[in-house]
């Protein structure tokens, strides 16, 4: 059997990682269980990740860049401020299917993070970097018309993500008309109703 290139095992890795995280949370993760989940031994781990934490840290910072690219690909070539608004919208990674998985990793890690600040450091990174991008893209549209001015981009942004948090948390509980389809349309319209001018 051919070795798997380093760019591929690193990618594996991560994958493996995220199923793992997203399951036993960040503590409940041993490297040996990471190694075998993989295939491989724990010395192959480690020449891809100093440890647990790096992995996690890298896990993390991935998301964060798909997320951003994901928005930024979405909104390549939209110009009108209504429709980029709903792409913002639309593209909440928390209820995406590629995001879905990826952030219960991040779910699960919050769960940890208040008692693990070496948990909370990335998270909080890469909150901060999703608040840029929105605030960045909320100003945009405020000056164009799109999104009320009486609040800050700043603040509408910490509104977006808390309800796109919240809304992607509670979704896998599987409620009754909650997590539909035209539930999330439904939810997607309403919050649009909160930032635009009035």
């Amino acid at each position: 059997m051919a070795r798997m290139r380093a760019k591929d095992r690193r990618r594996q890795l991560l994958e493996v990682a995220a199923g793992l995280f997203s399951v036993r949370g960040f503590r409940g993760t041993t490297t040996a269980e990471l190694a075998k989940a993989a295939g491989i031994t724990e010395p192959i781990l480690y020449r891809h990740f100093e440890n647990k934490l790096d992995l996690f840290i890298t896990l993390i910072e991935e998301v964060g860049h798909e997320v951003i690219h994901s928005w930024q690909t979405a909104l390549d070539g939209v110009d009108d401020p209504i429709k980029r608004l709903r792409v913002l919208l639309a593209g909440n990674p928390a209820t995406h299917e590629r995001g879905r998985g990826i952030y219960r990793v991040i779910f699960q890690a919050m769960t940890e993070a208040e008692t693990a600040p070496e948990i909370a450091k990335p998270l909080r990174k890469h909150l901060s970097t999703l608040h840029s991008f929105l605030k960045d893209e909320l100003a945009e549209l405020q000056k164009a018309g799109a999104v009320r001015k009486d609040e800050p981009a700043d603040a509408m942004a910490w509104l977006l993500m808390n309800v796109a948090i919240g809304y992607g948390m509670t979704s896998s509980l599987r409620v009754p008309g909650q997590a539909a389809a035209t539930s999330r349309r439904g939810m997607q319209n309403l919050v649009e109703e909160l930032v635009v001018p009035m």
